[in-house]
């Protein structure tokens, strides 16, 4: 489908016709018109009459199909837009709905986007039947048979049967996240900007396939696997990209989802080193914001600047020198496994939760079994078979630790600081 972008922008503010062109490709429409104008917000159309003449031309002689605005417009402006351009008028909320729809793949995240696609209506319906029944346009078609209190109240009915279904995946997931605390291993979440190469990344730590794409919100739904950082057992969890202005109703639909990156031991923010240096920074600071939004600001963090295939390395440190990011970070190529090795190390001395402990176990069967354990979930720097025990060295986790000590009632045991 061929579509035209807008985007109207205040005096100083920079427009953001490029991350719009790409999501609309993620979309699969073709940007075949991009529209800038510099003005306040028209009352009537949002961008001025002059500029709807210019679209509306443009929408003539290329064949466009949709107009995709950047802006968020009032429901008389898409309205008034629609009637004049004869063509159905998406605004940012809305493409990204349809791009999270394309890419849902778990039943939670569909109701978790369904439930964002409503509330985005409900805020919305009864100006739009009002609208609607001055005459069937472009976008609109279908509302007039409905008085608004009747089609306001179905949807808030809807909302509520979704609000109800999420609560009870929610405490599924719970159940699920309880197991994994109980096997004290702490988690790592990937996190940062959409398209910086986190689902690369898990794939090459975790040794998984996880579908990589180079569109926008591939990953929805997070995936979780145990994998080891320099010999350390952990949960790594992949999660839902940033963007630049994500719509606040996402992120209360799913909030869920980006909560799983606030009850984490540790961040990996991931960030496209080959991005110009204000886009980079720009990103970052987007990531930074999010995670402070959804209570992740006192998780440690570590920066992950991908892709150093694409770029100098020379070019990357003097990045790094104009950013001087507050962060301890890495470069690396997610894709070609360069600085993996510094990345475990550097990650391993950043997780909190793991003790080095050294003790001796008495050959029992009681110690095989707690053994095996042992080498599931820690990292073992030491195991020597002597006379009368087996000496331990290990990094583990507090509460395996723990076990172990009252377990054996060892004298012995003592934690190396």
């Amino acid at each position: 489908m061929r579509v035209a972008i807008v985007h109207r922008v205040d005096r100083v503010e920079e427009d953001n016709l490029g991350e719009l062109r790409e999501l609309c490709r993620t979309a699969g429409y073709e940007v075949v018109y991009e529209l800038k104008q510099v003005r306040p917000p028209h009352p009537e159309y949002h961008i001025g009459p002059g500029k709807v003449e210019e679209l509306k031309k443009a929408i003539e002689m290329l064949g466009i199909e949709r107009a995709v605005f950047e802006n968020e417009l009032k429901p008389v402006q898409e309205y008034n837009l629609a009637k004049e351009l004869k063509i159905p008028i998406l605004t940012r909320t809305k493409l990204i709905l349809e791009i999270f729809s394309l890419h849902a793949s778990s039943l939670e995240a569909k109701l978790q986007i369904k439930l964002a696609e409503l509330k985005y209506e409900l805020s919305r319906a009864k100006e739009k039947v009002r609208l609607a029944k001055k005459g069937e346009q472009p976008g609109f078609h279908g509302l007039g048979a409905y008085e608004a209190d009747v089609y306001y109240d179905e949807i808030h009915r809807r909302i509520v049967s979704i609000a109800r279904k999420l609560e009870s995946l929610k405490k599924h997931m719970d159940l699920i996240r309880l197991e994994r605390r109980k096997r004290g291993l702490p988690l790592i979440s990937l996190a940062g900007y959409t398209n910086a190469g986190k689902s690369t990344l898990f794939n090459a730590l975790a040794k998984e396939n996880v579908p990589v794409d180079s569109r926008l919100f591939t990953t929805l739904t997070p995936t979780t696997r145990v994998v080891r950082l320099a010999g350390k057992p952990v949960f790594l969890s992949d999660t839902v990209g940033f963007i630049k202005n994500l719509p606040t109703l996402l992120v209360e639909a799913f909030y869920a989802t980006l909560r799983e990156i606030a009850l984490s031991d540790l961040i990996l923010l991931v960030a496209d080193a080959s991005d110009p240096v204000d886009k980079l920074r720009e990103k970052i600071e987007t990531s930074l914001q999010t995670l402070y939004n959804i209570g992740a600001h006192e998780v440690p963090i570590l920066l992950i600047l991908n892709k150093a295939d694409l770029i100098d390395r020379d070019e990357i440190e003097l990045k790094i020198e104009e950013l001087d990011p507050d962060l301890p970070h890495v470069i690396i190529s997610a894709k070609y496994g360069w600085g993996l090795g510094e990345l475990q190390q550097k990650a391993s001395e950043l997780l909190r939760g793991f003790i080095r402990v050294e003790t001796r176990l008495p050959y029992t069967d009681e110690t095989v079994k707690m053994l095996d354990e042992i080498f599931k979930n820690s990292r073992v720097n030491l195991l020597n078979y002597e006379d009368k025990f087996i000496r331990l060295q290990a990094e583990m986790p507090i509460q395996l630790a723990e076990k172990i000590r009252r377990k054996f009632n060892s004298e012995c045991f003592k934690v190396i600081r």
